[in-house]
Parts: structure tokens; C-alpha cells; sequence
């Protein structure tokens, strides 16, 4: 079972996260990496061995759920209010912890 905190952050992600407009179109993500910047998912199959690519963070973290691994969806420390729902942490156990983006987020980063 989750802390408390922990339990807390992830009801307050996913009440921000349902907060969102709903479109007809998924929305994309992408993978924010240190020496690339943002990168396709699809990354994620080959470092992860995931049978496919995930659409979201929430579809990630499920993915590794669903194989027994702990991941819990989370915001960026210290991050501005503005990139909440654009932005998502997904920790893992293992201590690695894989950031998710929006392209607008990404866009604005390669300026």
C-alpha cells in the first residue's frame, strides 16, 4: 500500500489529469530525455521491453502494473503550476523515472 502522501499525490494527478478538455483525438506524448530532448515512445518499448508502444503515461504505468512492477504517476518537483497536466513523472521501483510531455511542451523547449 502507498504513504498517505504518496496515496495523495496520485488522487490529486488524477483529478488533474480528468480535469482536461476531452477531445475525439488521443493526445500525444512524448518522452523527455536529457541528451535527446523529447523522443518518440516508442523508446520506451525497446528500454522497457514493452509489447507495444504506450499512448500515455497513465497507459504506461498500467502496462508495468500489469507485469507485477510498481509505477506511480506523478508532477516534476519544483514544477511551475502552468505545466500540470502537461508534464507527468511516471517512478518506477527500480528508481528510474521517465518523463512524459506534451509536444506543445517539447515545442516550446526546443526554442
Amino acid at each position: 500500500m502507498l504513504p498517505d502522501s504518496m496515496s495523495y499525490r496520485f488522487v490529486l494527478l488524477a483529478l488533474v489529469l480528468c480535469a482536461c478538455p476531452v477531445t475525439a483525438q488521443t493526445p500525444e506524448w512524448q518522452l523527455m530525455t536529457r541528451e535527446d530532448g523529447c523522443v518518440s515512445l516508442q523508446l520506451l518499448v525497446r528500454m522497457m521491453r514493452l509489447p507495444r508502444s504506450p499512448v500515455s503515461p497513465e497507459d504506461f504505468a498500467q502496462m508495468l502494473q500489469e507485469r507485477g512492477e510498481t509505477a506511480v504517476l506523478g508532477l516534476l518537483e519544483n514544477s511551475p503550476p502552468e505545466l500540470i497536466g502537461q508534464v507527468v513523472q511516471v517512478r518506477l521501483a527500480n528508481g528510474k523515472a521517465p518523463i512524459f510531455a506534451r509536444p506543445e511542451v517539447c515545442r516550446r523547449l526546443e526554442r
